[in-house]
């Protein structure tokens, strides 16, 4: 395919500034340590030369019609070995693209696609050397403690083995290719062709057929072997598998996603161990929804737990969604009242047409006026908000459609291993239901249920595996399914 992308040096020869058709894509900036070599000049390959203790780091480019190649290198000029001082790479996307990233130390790519068509995207490809998330176990970057997300379309990357070391006058480098394709579908060809799909679903196994290489599974995995075939069963969250063979060693990071009941009612359980006044709307939420599907283990005490606060006092939007709950298990037409009148109320957001219908079919269930909805879609001014509306009320697919794909890339499209680039758990949880709501006479319904049931899948596993502190978007995946 054609090369559509450019490429500038920025940052002092530190960084590469992609764009396409004159606007920016997303910038990458690589961490080199040392000083610049005294009396060096940038020139149309090497844009940075640093000195190190016992070493010399090199940040070359080479662009050509095809693509790009950038080149990072580290030399040990020293007769003993040295430990691998730190070498990162920095990707940030620009607003109107998306980013997703697959690593297993010794292959990897970062891929980026538009957020308003299925393509053309970005491929970058390692070659050769060392590419590794820095993100560990965790699909999602976690809120901080004032609610927002930590690097919001950021990721960091290792270039280099953090635990590595040097041999006497070796070189470490690991070359980055830069190419266009197609779609994100078009970036399954460059995976190894023994990698099995790693999100595994409950009750299943993760297979390997490679009679070449030795597996070896990290914690919290268990490993059987069939003939030549490795067999692993994990404890639910991601886990860590390590591959051995002439490439050396991938470390891959499998998900065991947990069975969705059982895990809401532990964690139901957990959280009713405080007050309802001491968790966040968001928990309660998870609560509700919970009771909703009768995915707990003491409907009753629920219920009575959730009682004890007044959710609509809070002023947000899992308020509504947790008084509709408890008015129809309780029966009580003036809180299911109250909490129509507060959405009906409720500034204009995403996720308010979804809290929005589930009061609506509550007024159904107990027989009240239906609350009006055109009301509520009739609000939705902002674009996001406006989407929502259109996927709820199945809108022009022509119109909204394109932005289905710009959400399914949040999720490599469904087809993909890794992990989004600086995706909150919050917006996760909310752009997977969005992705539910997909109409079926949509062209990108398919595509939409992939990236969907890939996003829940991630994100299950993050909260089975104790990596996230909070519950918003494993709220918001909750109260997307409509009709539980």
């Amino acid at each position: 395919m054609s090369w559509g992308f450019d490429c500038a040096v920025t940052g002092g020869g530190r960084g590469l500034l992609l764009r396409r058709a004159g606007q920016s894509v997303a910038e990458l900036v690589f961490g080199l340590p040392g000083e610049p070599v005294e009396g060096w000049e940038p020139d149309e390959s090497e844009a940075r030369i640093t000195a190190v203790e016992h070493g010399t780091v090199r940040l070359r480019h080479v662009p050509d019609p095809e693509g790009w190649t950038t080149v990072v290198s580290l030399d040990n000029t020293d007769s003993s070995e040295q430990a691998l001082p730190p070498l990162g790479m920095v990707v940030t996307v620009h607003d109107a693209w998306t980013g997703w990233a697959w690593t297993s130390d010794t292959e990897g790519f970062v891929v980026l696609a538009p957020r308003d068509a299925p393509g053309p995207a970005l491929l970058v490809r390692v070659r050769q050397g060392f590419l590794r998330t820095a993100s560990g176990l965790r699909a999602f970057t976690p809120l901080d403690r004032r609610g927002d997300a930590l690097g919001d379309g950021l990721a960091l990357f290792h270039l280099a083995n953090p635990a590595g070391s040097l041999r006497p006058f070796g070189r470490h480098q690991t070359t980055l290719e830069f190419e266009e394709v197609t779609d994100l579908a078009a970036v399954r060809a460059v995976l190894p062709g023994w990698l099995p799909e790693l999100v595994v679903a409950p009750g299943d196994d993760l297979r390997f057929e490679t009679p070449d290489q030795a597996i070896v599974p990290g914690p919290g995995v268990r490993m059987t072997t069939e003939d030549t075939t490795s067999v692993l069963a994990g404890e639910a969250g991601h886990q860590e598998v390590a591959v051995h063979g002439v490439r050396g060693v991938q470390r891959l990071t499998a998900t065991f996603v947990p069975p969705l009941e059982p895990f809401l009612a532990g964690l139901v359980a957990a959280l009713k161990s405080r007050r309802p006044s001491g968790v966040s709307s968001a928990s309660g939420a998870v609560i509700a929804a919970a009771l909703a599907r009768r995915a707990v283990i003491d409907p009753e005490a629920t219920l009575d737990w959730l009682e004890r606060e007044d959710w609509l006092a809070r002023g947000d939007l899992f308020g509504p969604a947790i008084a509709a709950v408890v008015a129809v298990e309780s029966h009580d037409e003036a809180l299911l009242e109250a909490a129509c009148d507060a959405v009906l109320g409720a500034d204009p957001e995403v996720g308010l047409g979804m809290v929005a219908t589930r009061c609506w079919l509550a007024t159904l269930r107990m027989g009240l006026p239906p609350l009006d909805l055109t009301r509520v879609f009739a609000r939705a001014t902002t674009p996001e908000a406006a989407f929502e509306a259109a996927l709820l009320r199945n809108a022009d697919a022509d119109l909204f459609g394109p932005r289905v794909h710009g959400i399914a890339h949040r999720f490599g499209d469904g087809v993909l291993p890794g992990l989004p680039v600086g995706l909150s758990e919050a917006d996760a949880g909310l752009l997977v239901a969005l992705l539910r709501f997909v109409p079926e006479g949509w062209p990108a319904k398919a595509v939409a249920a992939a990236a969907a049931e890939r996003g829940s899948a991630l994100l299950l596993a993050d909260h089975a595996g104790g990596q996230q502190p909070g519950h918003e978007g494993l709220a918001w995946l909750l109260l997307g399914e409509i009709g539980a």
